[in-house]
């Protein structure tokens, strides 16, 4: 108990040596020469007036050059591989026979073969339009488009899908916008 009783008085001291906080007046700057301070407790360090050092210059810097967007490079159409081919060709017997689901699993073969195809993509989006799944029809056009970056052709068949899903879909102002794109990239 006196060890307590010792410790809190040991605390209630230090806390009276600690000066409290002045509020309303900045703290003095730390400066490079000495004078002693009225209220007794120290020197105070205060900043020679008599030394001047020579103007900062002003650096002015030339703006940035502007950077135009540079155009994207041509590439050639996208083209299927001949087991893509074929499996696509089955697909397209498939959906003309009304078997959506046998066509599904055809082009998903496909897609398995080459997932970077865009022409695979723009293939399934059709089948999910024939499905009446408009909304995965778009993303599987706008997915094609993202692959095709380049290729014109591509793009074209790409943003004519997209108008097709959206039109399904009563989006007629967005549908218009695309098929813009679409004939845009066509007549290049």
């Amino acid at each position: 108990m006196l060890r307590l009783i010792s410790l809190a008085a040991l605390l209630v001291l230090s806390g009276c040596s600690i000066s409290p906080f002045r509020t309303g007046e900045p703290a003095p700057a730390p400066t490079s020469s000495t004078r002693p301070d009225r209220s007794g407790s120290g020197p105070v360090l205060t900043a020679p007036t008599d030394i001047q050092g020579p103007p900062p210059e002003e650096v002015i810097e030339a703006p940035a050059p502007v950077q135009l967007p540079k155009e994207r490079p041509r590439t050639s159409p996208a083209a299927l591989s001949p087991a893509s081919r074929a499996l696509v060709n089955q697909a397209q017997a498939q959906r003309l026979k009304g078997d959506l689901p046998g066509a599904t699993v055809s082009l998903e073969r496909a897609l398995r073969i080459e997932p970077n195809n865009p022409l695979l993509w723009i293939e399934m989006g059709k089948l999910r339009m024939d499905q009446r799944n408009y909304p995965q029809a778009e993303n599987m056009g706008r997915k094609a488009l993202s692959m095709s970056v380049g290729d014109d052709k591509t793009q074209a068949a790409a943003w004519q899908l997209v108008g097709e899903s959206l039109k399904a879909r009563g989006k007629n102002p967005q549908a218009e916008e695309a098929f813009e794109r679409s004939n845009a990239l066509s007549t290049r």
